[in-house]
């Protein structure tokens, strides 16, 4: 399927394709990788890094991204899309340039600054959303990333976790533990979400807590880019669950295609998804269904 035409423009002065900029080095993408986990190797933004590589580029952003894909899609060879067709993704054996790091990072220093990124990326900064009487400010992500600075909050690698992500509150000081390969950046904005609870020291329950999670998440790949594919639950997961697990992606994808345009659901309309928590299995959601559970800070 090619890319969605009104999604790709050739720039209007583009680099030639021997352009090499400075202190660079040439880097093979793999799949998984994106521009945002690239550039957080380096400490850059991932807007950063693109015009690290295209230092041309129009200074209209929407209008940056369409020729960002037609660098990609004529320099770099790229041949997947994202599930809306929009975007090209990264995959072998397409380049890109890369800065030479002055001082080699550590993992956790890799993805310590991955968090940092997308906890500020632009369209964070639009993910002010509430379900009832509990409103999450966009403002608040901006908070744990400034913890994170002061310590307060830290970042490790954990490549037991597969390709998730998992935030812990209840250490001294709270932690963030990623997997290496993460794909899905939304995941951290599910763990930076529980942090935010934590920082406020909500008492709520695990309906609230878990459902603002996977909203946060549904909503960010969302504003980032667009109406995507339904996502299928795998039929290895927990049978007797199946259907609730479908039902809390597929509610947290509707609520937040409506938390994009108001801001704000009723706990009537995200009863679905707070009730699909009580008939879960293999993450604990059922046991802890119902009961207060409080934060105690940072």
């Amino acid at each position: 399927m090619p890319i969605n035409p009104h999604s790709i423009k050739p720039p209007a002065i583009p680099v030639a394709r021997n352009y090499t900029p400075a202190n660079g080095r040439k880097y093979q993408v793999q799949i998984g990788d994106s521009w945002t986990s690239l550039a957080a190797t380096a400490g850059k933004s991932a807007w950063d890094l693109i015009r690290y590589n295209y230092p041309n580029l129009s200074l209209d952003l929407q209008l940056a991204a369409k020729e960002v894909n037609w660098y990609l899609e004529h320099y770099v060879g790229c041949t997947l899309l994202t599930p809306d067709g929009r975007n090209y993704r990264f995959s072998p054996p397409g380049e890109i340039w890369r800065p030479n790091a002055a001082v080699a990072l550590t993992p956790d220093e890799v993805v310590k600054r991955l968090v940092l990124s997308i906890l500020r990326d632009p369209v964070v900064r639009h993910m002010t959303f509430g379900v009832g009487f509990l409103i999450i400010s966009a403002t608040y992500y901006e908070d744990i990333a400034k913890a994170i600075e002061a310590g307060k909050i830290v970042v490790k690698v954990n490549p037991a976790l597969g390709h998730l992500a998992m935030y812990y509150g209840g250490v001294s000081p709270a932690r963030i533990e990623l997997s290496p390969t993460i794909s899905d950046m939304g995941l951290i904005i599910h763990e930076c979400t529980h942090a935010i609870f934590d920082m406020l020291k909500l008492t709520t329950n695990v309906e609230q807590s878990e459902g603002f999670g996977y909203l946060s998440q549904a909503l960010y790949g969302q504003l980032k880019y667009g109406p995507t594919a339904r996502y299928t639950v795998p039929f290895h997961w927990p049978p007797s669950s199946w259907i609730s697990w479908q039902t809390i992606f597929d509610e947290s994808k509707r609520l937040a295609a409506v938390l994009k345009t108001r801001f704000w659901v009723s706990e009537a309309d995200a009863a679905q998804l707070y009730g699909a928590f009580k008939n879960t299995r293999g993450a604990g959601y059922d046991a802890r269904a119902g009961k207060v559970e409080t934060n105690d800070g940072l």
